[in-house]
């Protein structure tokens, strides 16, 4: 990958994308391209926003994108964003869609692989 704020790995069957300081106009489309490539094949993943430390409109998009693309594909997709923290409240905020938010990473991968 090209992006350090991209990382993805396998567990329990999942991908595991993990994304890392700030998710924005300037970087969002090479997030978005970087996490497309690394999860080509992936039956089901997780977006862990766990180290996101911002995310603006450009970061929303992309994060609505890639949830389109793993649905498109049918692959189950979820999205880790603690509570209580600042890119949940930005999450719910403007409506994203309650049931595919987790609040750690073990619920989206029990979740996942139920």
């Amino acid at each position: 990958m090209t992006d350090e704020r991209v990382t993805v790995h396998g567990e329990r069957g999942c991908s595991v994308v993990r994304l890392h300081g700030e998710v924005d106009h300037g970087n969002a489309e090479l997030v978005e391209r970087d996490v497309l490539t690394a999860t080509r094949a992936a039956a089901g993943v997780v977006i862990d926003l766990t180290g996101v430390t911002f995310l603006d409109s450009a970061g929303l998009r992309c994060l609505d994108q890639l949830v389109t693309a793993f649905r498109t594909r049918q692959a189950p997709v979820l999205v880790v964003a603690p509570d209580g923290g600042a890119v949940r409240g930005t999450l719910d905020l403007i409506g994203f869609l309650p049931d595919l938010l987790a609040g750690t990473l073990d619920e989206a991968l029990a979740e996942l692989t139920r």
